[in-house]
């Protein structure tokens, strides 16, 4: 992702940073300028421990010369991409997501069509790359990528950690946080000491929050918004029911419940017998494989026998 030039093409790449720096094997490359930065943080207060985060960047092209960009970006440690759109004529396109070989497979045929396609790779880790190509002199490109991140718990909160990345002055810097589905006992509150502060409006029980800010100036320290949601209680379960908008026969069903714990504490000697045992199965879609499906059964197989070989 260094800067080079092909005499053949006459394209030049520059570096497009967004996320944590990562050093260029060419330390004479200049970054692309990111000029405008628009982040959007949703989260659905009946199921919170994932929230979504759709980061739209907008970069200049300061040079005579048309050039392609190499952005590299970085996502937080438990961060998950689940969506990326390149704009086309000054619209954003949605990509799709697709398995590995088949996204190589579509990528080269479009090639071969005469067509710069945009391909998000993974480098490493939570480490995300992908070509921007082209940028006309003195000209923007816009880049969005959105990804879901787990929510911190903390006492009797959950913690939505949202971070900035931006090291030069920006010409626009819009931040909108919106929590929905919330309850009276339940309302957003920022951290105390928080730079981007702006109090949450509800609305019909949604709670939003907007800033929005002009020619602001990087900071030494990081940059991040930090939120917090009081939990539930213990004796009510978290759930959320998502439909696949192509296909309404599908869902997509998830839950969370937390065990009321026992009033009297009592602990149950290695001498008592054991009256039940529960087992939580997990039937989605990612366990469909039979063989790894026939593998679990075997080892739970197992393991009653040897219980029932020893009077469990």
């Amino acid at each position: 992702m260094a800067l080079r030039f092909n005499d053949d093409t006459n394209r030049s790449s520059f570096p497009m940073y967004f996320g944590r720096q990562t050093k260029f094997g060419d330390a004479t490359s200049t970054p692309l300028q990111l000029i405008k930065l628009h982040i959007e943080q949703q989260v659905n207060a009946t199921f919170p421990l994932i929230h979504q985060v759709a980061t739209t960047m907008t970069f200049k092209n300061n040079y005579n010369r048309i050039l392609e960009g190499a952005l590299e970006f970085t996502l937080p440690d438990k961060g998950i991409i689940c969506g990326f759109g390149l704009d086309v004529d000054g619209v954003i396109v949605d990509g799709v997501v697709v398995e590995k070989e088949k996204a190589r497979i579509t990528f080269e045929k479009e090639v071969r069509k005469g067509v710069d396609p945009g391909l998000v790779e993974n480098v490493q880790g939570n480490i995300f790359r992908t070509r921007v190509y082209p940028i006309q002199p003195g000209g923007k490109r816009i880049v969005r990528v959105i990804y879901q991140d787990q929510a911190q718990i903390e006492n009797d909160y959950f913690l939505f950690h949202i971070p900035i990345y931006f090291t030069n002055i920006l010409e626009n810097l819009d931040i909108s946080l919106i929590c929905a589905h919330t309850s009276n006992h339940r309302q957003p509150e920022f951290l105390p000491n928080i730079k981007f502060n702006q109090p949450f409006i509800n609305s019909n029980g949604k709670y939003c929050s907007e800033l929005h800010l002009v020619n602001v100036e990087p900071s030494q320290d990081e940059q991040s918004i930090t939120y917090m949601l009081r939990t539930v209680v213990a004796e009510e379960v978290m759930y959320d029911v998502e439909i696949d908008p192509d296909d309404h026969n599908q869902a997509y069903f998830a839950l969370c419940y937390m065990p009321p714990f026992l009033q009297n504490n009592k602990i149950i000697t290695a001498n008592q017998q054991t009256m039940s045992i529960c087992i939580l199965w997990d039937a989605s879609l990612s366990r469909a494989n039979i063989e790894n499906r026939n593998y679990e059964i075997n080892i739970l197989k197992n393991i009653l026998d040897i219980w029932q070989s020893n009077n469990i």
